[in-house]
């Protein structure tokens, strides 16, 4: 650039004349000051960044230009440039090259208006003609499309991005100014005609041009950044997503980030440290992102990440390590505090060619994410209960509960003392006529989201109690135990159909168990406590699900009328001498029996663990060590050949 700018310049050499300094000092000195001005008070353009602004000094540039011609002009721009450039700190590369784009969009001025004979009228009373206004416009014209021009195409490589979308963004912005600023060129030349004295009033325009296109950059800046951590918002994020799929031979991922835990910081400490550790978290997030990854926060404790040119595995990778700069805690003045963050990531093209859809599916990612507290989940269909295909399978499974579709397997649940089964815990399953079986993660969430979860609770009842009366008839007096999720607990009536069921199947209410999770009962507790109160009175045995992985008081658990609880197999799961899961699982069982509850361990999944379980004062263990879910038939076959003295080596295998 540089040295092409200066081969122009040295072509042009021959007609250019220092003549306009000697004979105008005092002119000549008040423009460059002008023009010096002008430069040091530039006005970035928004959208941009900090690779280009524009500078207020083109009206005393062009008017050096039509009063003195291309070297008084070019000195004095040159002179500004280099001061404004170092005294930025700008490398000298930028200085070379901001020198070569001025001396192009001179030249290239001054040619456009040679065509149209309009030459510099030095020492005139009449510095121009309204004949030469013309090719005066045109000349400004020039200058501006060569500067403007130059600039973009050298930014745009250097953002890697196409040229023609740099060029979109606030074009108009970018013209409608610097053609009002180049404009005022020949009024600043009229007045050096009449007085040097007016010449500084042109500043007064001038500043309020300066003073309106800074309010206009900084609106434009604000309505598309967060004003707490200066990030894109929800508006720049999604225009920079739009971006990214145009160009589709390249791949691309979207991550939805979640914090986890962040309300309890501002509703414990207030909104200021809220505020602080937004920022912090930022600054952690930003420096595992790369310099053309685009981060943005879509409000609140929700932040985005696009991140262009990542395949499957890349994105993942990306999303681990912002998941992990988090797990260090963050100081906030004088407090310490923690936060996670649950991510999820989805992918262009191979998730959704559409902005819409991939964000959404990134939100269900997140969520995924929040719910298994993985902190980082890809978007799978199987998990969008918005997907085509579990749309349709929503209207299936309506049918599929009139057309006895639904089944239940069974697994069985040993007492460690006695070695017998005390109970099966009740496992839906849908016979699909295409698809086949499909497990529950397959459709009962699906449920839940649709109101389907009631009528397919209550077939489970239904089918299991009938099983329940089949085995009485074969003399296996056990109990079923069935899963109830919060909407279906909470049902008005809940319990009246619970003990029509039972009537109607002709089995004592002391067969049946509802499983509830902790978080089931703190949706709504006093309902959830009326109910099972109610419940119990009736004789249906409550147990608690999952005991251990939610945030229930246990002087709640306490109060409600619960018979037994279920030890969480992420933490049996991984026993073993002297882990602080077999803490937790010993800790848990005292407590169980303090309060006069049973407690059975979940997920056994090795049959090593079973006299560990039974030394600890487990009551009773169900998991694939002991058996897997059966079919009614099959479950009924493995009771026959289990009685007597078959269950009751399970133990003594291992002892």
């Amino acid at each position: 650039m540089f040295v092409g700018a200066c081969i122009v310049v040295a072509l042009l050499a021959g007609t250019t004349s220092l003549t306009y300094i000697r004979d105008e000092p005092l002119t000549f000195a008040v423009l460059s000051a002008g023009l010096l001005l002008g430069e040091m008070l530039p006005v970035k353009i928004p959208r941009r960044g900090n690779d280009e602004q524009i500078t207020l000094s083109t009206p005393f540039a062009m008017a050096l230009l039509l009063a003195g011609g291309l070297a008084p002009a070019l000195i004095a721009q040159s002179v500004a440039s280099v001061v404004q450039d170092l005294g930025a700190g700008k490398p000298w590369w930028r200085v070379r090259f901001n020198l070569g784009q001025y001396a192009l969009s001179m030249s290239a001025a001054l040619l456009t208006m040679r065509l149209f004979s309009v030459a510099p009228h030095i020492g005139s009373a009449h510095p121009f003609t309204s004949a030469d206004l013309p090719g005066m416009i045109i000349g400004a014209c020039a200058f501006f499309l060569v500067n403007t021009g130059v600039v973009g195409v050298a930014v745009s490589l250097y953002q890697e991005v196409p040229v023609t979308r740099y060029f979109r963004n606030d074009a108009g912005f970018v013209a409608i100014t610097g053609a009002v600023m180049l404009l005022l060129a020949p009024i600043v030349l009229a007045a050096t005609a009449y007085s040097v004295v007016l010449i500084p009033l042109c500043l007064a325009p001038i500043t309020a041009i300066y003073h309106a296109t800074w309010q206009s950059a900084r609106s434009a800046h604000e309505a598309r950044h967060d004003s707490l951590t200066g990030l894109p918002n929800r508006t720049a994020f999604h225009d920079a997503v739009v971006q990214a799929i145009r160009n589709e031979r390249r791949q691309s991922c979207v991550m939805l980030i979640d914090l986890d835990r962040f309300k309890d910081v501002n509703d414990t400490l207030g909104h200021r440290y809220g505020d602080l550790l937004l920022q912090q978290v930022v600054e952690r997030f930003r420096s595992e992102l790369g310099h053309d990854d685009v981060l943005a926060r879509l409000g609140g404790d929700e932040f985005a990440v696009l991140c262009t040119g990542t395949n499957r595995a890349q994105a993942l990778l990306v999303a681990q390590r912002l998941a992990d700069s988090l797990r260090e805690p963050f100081e906030l003045e004088q407090m310490v505090v923690g936060t996670q963050a649950s991510i999820g990531v989805a992918l262009f093209p191979a998730d959704s060619a559409g902005i819409e859809m991939l964000l959404q599916k990134a939100d269900v990612a997140m969520y995924r994410a929040k719910e298994k507290r993985t902190g980082v989940a890809l978007y799978d269909e199987r998990h969008d209960l918005h997907s085509p295909a579990k749309l349709a399978l929503t209207v299936e499974l309506r049918a599929a509960l009139d057309r006895d579709e639904i089944v239940v397997w069974y697994q069985p649940v040993l007492d460690l003392r006695t070695e017998k089964v005390l109970a099966v815990e009740a496992l839906v399953r849908w016979e699909h006529p295409q698809l086949g079986l499909l497990m529950p993660t397959s459709f009962v969430n699906m449920s839940e989201h649709t109101n389907l979860i009631k009528p397919l609770t209550q077939k489970v009842i239904e089918l299991s109690l009938a099983q329940v009366a089949e085995w009485r008839g074969l003399g296996f007096d056990i109990a079923v135990a069935v899963n109830i999720s919060a909407q279906v607990l909470v049902d008005d009536d809940f319990t009246e159909r619970v003990l029509l069921a039972l009537e109607h199947a002709q089995v004592p209410p002391s067969r049946l168990k509802l499983e509830v999770t902790e978080s089931t009962l703190m949706a709504e507790p006093v309902v959830a406590r009326a109910v099972l109160q109610k419940l119990d009175r009736s004789g249906v045995e409550i147990s608690i699900d999952d005991f251990g992985t939610g945030y229930s008081s246990l002087a709640y658990l306490a109060d409600l009328p619960v018979s037994e609880v279920k030890i969480d197999q992420s933490f049996v799961g991984r026993m073993a001498e002297g882990s602080s899961e077999t803490i937790i699982v010993s800790s848990t069982i005292d407590l169980a029996h303090h309060l006069g509850l049973r407690a059975i361990a979940e997920g056994v999944e090795d049959v090593s663990l079973l006299p560990h379980l039974e030394t600890l004062g487990c009551d009773a263990a169900q998991g694939y060590a002991i058996c897997r879910p059966l079919e009614g038939e099959e479950a009924t076959r493995w009771l026959e050949s289990r009685t007597g003295s078959g269950v009751q080596r399970i133990l003594h295998r291992v002892a």
